[in-house]
């Protein structure tokens, strides 16, 4: 055997070769728990705001169902706690306001929310529900939508109310888009 060789393949390591080898085992390890940690989800699922991107504002203004009912609300998206593939949204109103008698006379705005989402669960689905909002700031409606886990858009927007047709009432919806956990 010639001197190259011996010094690439030596017939006893040494002590500093042993040492090299007990940080390179000690790292490997590390790193095997590191990624299994992060892999398994160490930690309780609990709701929190999911990391999205927002092409508009989450505040848009709406109208009602009667009276000329008018108001803004504010939008919301978050996860849900140990309920995979569910975006919880919340819309906060900053308080409606009506004309006339009427208005006097049932000081309550009705709106219809449309949840469209894309996810993996399909393509251009819907979710309606209905709120009702008064001329007092901070009421808030809260809904599941369940798009099943991974990359989602969700589009929310406002409909009247009390007809067959759904007619828009704002100029235009927010979009979230979103990784569900």
């Amino acid at each position: 055997m010639n001197l190259e060789a011996r010094q690439l393949f030596p017939l006893a390591p040494n002590k500093r070769d042993k040492d090299e080898m007990k940080r390179l085992f000690m790292a490997l390890v590390g790193t095997a728990l590191t990624v299994m940690t992060v892999a398994a989800g160490a930690g309780n699922a609990a709701a929190a705001p999911l990391q999205q991107l927002n092409t508009t504002s989450t505040s848009l203004n709406t109208l009602g169902d009667h009276s000329f009912c008018r108001g803004t609300i504010t939008y919301k998206v978050e996860s849900v706690a140990k309920k995979r593939g569910v975006v919880r949204v919340t819309a906060t109103s900053h308080g409606f306001v009506g004309d006339g008698v009427t208005w006097k006379k049932n000081p309550r705005c009705r709106v219809l929310f449309r949840s469209g989402y894309n996810s993996v669960k399909g393509i251009y689905l819907e979710k309606w529900t209905t709120g009702s909002f008064g001329p007092r700031r901070g009421e808030k409606k809260t809904w599941d939508v369940m798009t099943g886990s991974g990359p989602a858009s969700l589009a929310l927007a406002t409909y009247s109310s009390n007809s067959p047709i759904r007619v828009p009432t704002a100029v235009s919806g927010t979009t979230f888009l979103m990784l569900v956990p």
